[in-house]
């Protein structure tokens, strides 16, 4: 078991009061931008503030700006702040293949002398941990990404540079190209995008998919949803570097097809996050975005009104994720195996499977993932995953009859380290929605 601390973000943070929907402006009568509000973000767990675009820093004088207000409030919050420079964001923006070329004159010197001077009023503020750039870059802004994240690093080399990658899987109308040219699948190509990625030195490879959803009022589950987390997985440790996910805390469309989540949604996502190793967590969202059109965002954790929605159920979820990363946060992903396939769903299309060595045969009301990680000292851990969307609410009674006979395993339940007893290697369990156990003396 470990100190370390899985590091939990949420998009959209508590905003500034105002309101724009349809392009029409409005107010709720408050800003959210206080000590208070930072405060109860915190105590639901997360541990990084990721400043909205609402709030975006221009250079502004900063001992009077309202950038300089939410660093203090987060820094008396115990929150680690990630800002919105909206001069370093235009820039990556903006720019197609190089901003030292496109906006310098080639001058690599000129473009890390701004990037200083835009870091400057605030770098050294206590609260301070990072900046953020374009958020889901295609694979043609790689070199954009590297130049940035070295003048960034230049100025302040311990500085964090915040975006999130696209996924494979759920951004179907992007243009072709995203990923790269010249590819035989979207998989390969999705590789190559993970490696280009990987090797601007922003240090991680993090991106967004959303499972849950509906659709002529029954519940649905993203497709191939587990083969792209497995794909970033195995790509990131391939690049010598973490794997980051942001997971579904919000609804959108009119009839929520994009559906609302509980409890057990979150659960599933975050264990499932865990199953491949994943070293930062982000929800999108805490709160509601501020700017939409149509039925975007209808719910969130907080809604716009600053009640709790489903704040108890994050907080909860914050909770187990911790619990659970002492006992797996030095681990590598190795791979997968599927059990169970009375009740298949499209999450499991495309997923590669090979035998990780844990059970002899299993039976189950539905079907459950195996994923085998390993320790630095070679220890390996066994995740098994109910799979059952979690919308059903549904028990998966599992049978499991191990290769390793023993009369009693550890395993990790709910984040606490317990002994379940087994007969010659047989272990019954009742994984309720959602749930998650780790076995950690298999072999």
């Amino acid at each position: 078991m470990s100190n370390f601390k899985m590091p939990i973000v949420g998009f959209t943070p508590p905003p500034n009061g105002h309101l724009e929907i349809d392009h029409v402006c409005s107010e709720v009568g408050q800003d959210f931008r206080t000590v208070e509000r930072y405060t109860e973000y915190k105590e639901c767990g997360f541990s990084e503030i990721l400043f909205a675009g609402e709030d975006k820093y221009q250079g502004e004088d900063f001992a009077a700006s309202d950038l300089k207000m939410m660093l203090d409030n987060a820094e008396k919050s115990g929150l680690k702040a990630i800002v919105f420079d909206e001069r370093i964001i235009s820039l990556t923006f903006h720019c197609n293949s190089s901003v030292i070329e496109e906006r310098f004159g080639g001058d690599e010197k000129a473009f890390h002398t701004y990037v200083k001077e835009c870091l400057a009023p605030y770098r050294d503020h206590p609260a301070f941990y990072g900046v953020s750039i374009l958020d889901e870059p295609r694979v043609s802004k790689a070199n954009v990404i590297r130049e940035t994240v070295s003048a960034i690093r230049a100025a302040v080399p311990d500085a964090f540079v915040h975006t999130c990658f696209l996924p494979c899987i759920q951004d179907l109308g992007l243009a072709p190209g995203a990923f790269g040219e010249g590819f035989a699948t979207v998989w390969e190509s999705y590789r190559n995008y993970i490696d280009q990625m990987s090797k601007t030195g922003l240090g991680y490879f993090g991106y967004d998919a959303y499972p849950f959803g509906m659709w002529e009022g029954k519940n649905v589950i993203c497709p191939k949803f587990i083969r792209n987390m497995q794909e970033a997985a195995l790509g990131s440790q391939k690049n010598g570097v973490p794997f980051h996910m942001t997971i579904q805390s919000f609804s959108s469309g009119e009839f929520d097809e994009i559906r609302r989540v509980d409890e057990s949604d979150l659960n599933w996502q975050a264990n499932m996050a865990m199953g491949f190793a994943c070293k930062k967590i982000y929800y999108f969202t805490y709160w509601r975005f501020t700017t939409r059109t149509g039925f975007n965002n209808t719910s969130a954790i907080i809604d716009d009104d600053g009640s709790r929605t489903i704040y108890g159920e994050a907080q909860r979820n914050n909770a187990l994720i911790q619990k659970t990363f002492r006992y797996i946060a030095d681990c590598q992903y190795v791979c997968s195996e599927r059990f169970g396939n009375a009740h298949d769903n499209p999450a499991t299309e495309e997923l590669m499977t090979s035998d990780t060595g844990f059970a002899e045969s299993c039976t189950a009301d539905a079907v459950i993932l195996c994923n085998k990680l390993q320790r630095k000292n070679g220890q390996n851990v066994y995740m098994i995953l109910n799979l059952r969307d979690s919308f059903e609410k549904s028990i998966n009674r599992v049978t499991l009859r191990l290769k390793k006979k023993k009369d009693l395993y550890t395993v990790i339940v709910d984040g606490e380290e317990v002994s379940l007893p087994a007969e010659n290697g047989t272990i019954c369990l009742d994984l309720k929605p959602g749930e998650a156990v780790w076995f950690t003396d298999v072999d």
